[in-house]
């Protein structure tokens, strides 16, 4: 394969083409979609006729250096499939464009209420009540196994038991999608065909030729080779993408699921392994020649494409996912430096070393692109949680951090409920902005000992997680109304089989998920006012609380002492103790709470985008020593403002929480030196945080000194890629904001 020629053609179709294209494309399917709707049509018909227009309409591109058949040219180069993605609309967002005042018009006051909410930040919910448009997921097993024909079949068979006209709707127009999916391939092999006459060059004509066989059977058909298999990953990400309207964030598992096509295609002669290395390359390189690894990062997510898949783990009896697969997916990535798609790389302490060796590889040389997902903590958290263990140990990790199982399930994962803010409102009694939330929030004023500061404060975490849990028990079940995801649906484990859209409950698993926000500033700030106030009463709460509400100003000596207390992360007993209850109380809160569903329940985990920034320039001082608008703590990442100097310290501390209580995945950033990080220290380190309460691991090997020759000298550090902020990106593309806020993390010894 030309790989110059390949990178140049991709390169140019997303970087100069294909924005335009969408937009033309959208303009003139909004008009006809506009004609054609029928006020009377519900949510399902309205999803339909989008359906059924936009596989009419759409033109397939084809590259003349790319075996792959899945362009479509209606979603600008960026897009994940969200509808509207960062102020760029595609065609297949018009019926939820159309429809999603529905959201508002159920309940003016509470959707006005739950706006109100959302600008203090005492939650984030990417969407009007729940994540309407991203961090979805298209399970593509069932594709593997019987093509899209296997569940139009079974969509069939379900509709002759269908008892609603619910019912009916949502099978009809899931059999519509999976018609028009197919509708699509076949367009594919016809343009295919029709460009066959006009080749010359006989590798064109070979691809050409690939491409017209495999998309007149695959994806109608179970894919016959591991070619047809890894295309239609790349066909369903973008094909569902424009008719469905939402952002699937992950591949699934490609080193287990293609697998049987790999090792079949080998015995059978039809594919080397040097073919399959070049088609992976191919494949990764697709999606990360999506955008400028130049371009600067500036906003709340500029270098985000929501696009990922998982490697290694263990599959569902629990045998580890190490094979020739992973090793090529790894290798790619290493040498063509791809950023995109994002690599969740699962582990635990009894992982092959030459598996993490394979992983570790560029992270220690300072190319970060790989998080590090711990099994020994995930699996046991999604059993505790209600999963099967054979689920359980299937699962994924989406988006940024989102682990949920494979193909059952449905999680909110853009959903953070913000702690800090409620405890900041405590501290600092707005009771202005409590009565314009329509949230009362305890103040701490005049607590006489720290229990009764402990039991405000969770007190005032029980109320914020309530008051979360209203708005999605009251505006959710519009949803279906709204934007149904028939599509989508069928390739989800329960929702053909319950006669239900997954916005409607149909999957197997209905649990829900908080993210919390703040947890290491509220221990921090909890144990700074026991020692300062309660234990060795140098200051008295009044005191104390003035200082804070003054930002510390005239009080420095006070804000020095705060910040000589124990905390989170120095694996003192105390604050391991403290972290440790804190967790369990908060775990217990979340399990007081009602799922929208039957069976489901709410799920914790310790998650923050970036936040971290945006969030904290309007959380103001804290008792941990935080000014106004300093930097908040990324999951259950120490804060930078106390020097921890061993990582040790870090570890033990998250082995004081309990693990099994996290089934929302918590992340920690740990920066370790590079000059002094190995292949056996980091596999050693790797090992021991597999013992923890440890989610997602965001490991980055670089020493302060090399980040600040990069500013000074970015020609010379181009390779120089930071894990930020459930992203990576080139060090030298960060803005001075965003290199300042890496500069600013403990750097540990």
């Amino acid at each position: 394969m030309d790989f110059a020629a390949f990178r140049e053609e991709i390169r140019d179709f997303y970087w100069n083409r294909v924005d335009d294209m969408a937009a033309e494309f959208r303009e003139k399917l909004y008009e006809k979609l506009d004609r054609a709707c029928d006020p009377s049509m519900n949510g399902y018909r309205r999803k339909a006729l989008q359906y059924r227009m936009i596989a009419e309409e759409c033109e397939p591109v084809l590259f003349d250096s790319s075996p792959f058949y899945h362009e479509l040219g209606t979603m600008s180069a960026h897009c994940d499939g969200a509808g509207n993605f960062r102020g760029k609309t595609h065609a297949g967002g018009w019926n939820y464009e159309r429809s999603v005042h529905l959201f508002a018009d159920r309940d003016p006051g509470l959707f006005r209420l739950r706006e109100k909410q959302g600008r203090e930040l005492l939650y984030l919910i990417c969407g009007p009540y729940a994540d309407t448009r991203q961090h979805f997921y298209f399970c593509c097993r069932p594709l593997f196994a019987s093509g899209l024909k296997g569940l139009y079949e079974k969509a069939r068979s379900e509709l002759a038991r269908a008892e609603t006209g619910e019912e009916r709707d949502f099978l009809e127009t899931a059999c519509e999608g999976l018609l028009c999916l197919g509708r699509i391939a076949e367009k594919f092999s016809r343009k295919a065909e029709e460009r066959l006459a006009s080749a010359g060059d006989p590798a064109l004509k070979r691809r050409l030729e690939m491409i017209r066989d495999s998309a007149a059977h695959t994806p109608w058909n179970a894919p016959r080779t591991f070619y047809e298999a890894l295309n239609l990953l790349a066909f369903i990400r973008t094909a569902c993408g424009a008719l469905e309207g939402v952002g699937y964030n992950s591949f699934g598992r490609p080193d287990l699921d293609l697998l049987p096509f790999y090792e079949k295609d080998l015995a059978e002669g039809r594919l080397t392994k040097e073919e399959a290395y070049d088609l992976i390359k191919a494949f990764l390189l697709t999606w990360d020649l999506h955008y400028d690894h130049d371009m600067k990062m500036v906003g709340y997510a500029d270098h985000e494409l929501e696009n990922t898949y998982t490697l290694g783990g263990c599959d569902r009896e629990g045998n580890p996912v190490w094979n020739e697969l992973t090793a090529m997916f790894l290798r790619a990535t290493r040498e063509e430096k791809i950023i995109f798609p994002k690599i969740k790389v699962r582990y635990g302490a009894a992982s092959p070393k030459e598996y993490l060796d394979e992983a570790d590889r560029d992270v220690i040389r300072g190319t970060s692109v790989i998080l590090y997902q711990n099994d020994d903590t995930s699996i046991p958290a999604l059993i505790r949680a209600g999963r099967s263990p054979e689920d359980a140990r299937d699962y994924i990790v989406t988006g940024c951090w989102g682990m949920m199982t494979n193909g059952d399930i449905m999680e909110d994962h853009g959903n953070y409920v913000n702690l800090l803010k409620a405890f900041e409102f405590s501290v600092h009694d707005r009771k202005d902005k409590m009565e314009e939330c329509g949230v009362s929030f305890l103040p701490l004023d005049g607590a006489e000992d720290f229990e009764e500061v402990y039991r405000i404060t969770l007190e005032n975490c029980r109320r914020l997680f309530r008051e979360r849990n209203r708005m999605t028990l009251l505006g959710k079940p519009v949803w279906p109304e709204v934007d149904p995801l028939p599509l989508t649906s069928a390739s989800m484990t329960g929702c053909l089989e319950n006669r239900k859209d997954l916005t409607a409950g149909g999957c197997r698993y209905h649990d829900e998920t908080y993210l919390c926000v703040g947890f290491p500033n509220i221990v921090d700030s909890l144990l700074a006012i026991k020692s300062l106030v309660f234990d060795r009463r140098l200051v008295t709460m009044k005191e104390l609380l003035a200082a804070v509400r003054n930002d510390w100003r005239g009080a420095e000596t006070m804000r020095r002492d705060a910040l000589r207390c124990h905390v989170w992360g120095d694996e003192s007993e105390e604050s391991c103790a403290l972290a440790k209850r804190f967790n369990h109380d908060l775990w217990l809160l979340a399990g007081e709470l009602s799922a929208l569903w039957p069976g489901g329940r709410i799920n914790l985990g310790h998650l923050t985008y970036t936040e971290i920034r945006f969030w904290a320039e309007k959380t103001l001082a804290t008792p941990d020593g935080r000014h106004n608008g300093d930097y908040i703590s990324q999951g259950l990442t120490p804060s930078r403002l106390h020097r921890i100097p061993s990582v040790t310290s870090v570890i033990n501390s998250l082995a004081a929480l309990d693990g099994s209580e996290l089934a929302g995945n918590t992340v920690v950033n740990i920066i370790l030196p590079s000059d002094r990080i190995t292949p056996d220290v980091c596999e050693t380190f790797l090992r021991a945080a597999a013992g923890t309460a440890l989610g997602s691991l965001q490991l980055n090997c670089v020493t302060k000194e090399e980040l600040l020759d990069a500013q000074i000298h970015p020609e010379e550090h181009r390779d120089l890629i930071i894990r930020v902020c459930g992203f990576s990106a080139r060090f030298t593309s960060l803005s001075p904001e965003w290199q300042k806020e890496v500069l600013s993390r403990n750097f540990y010894d």
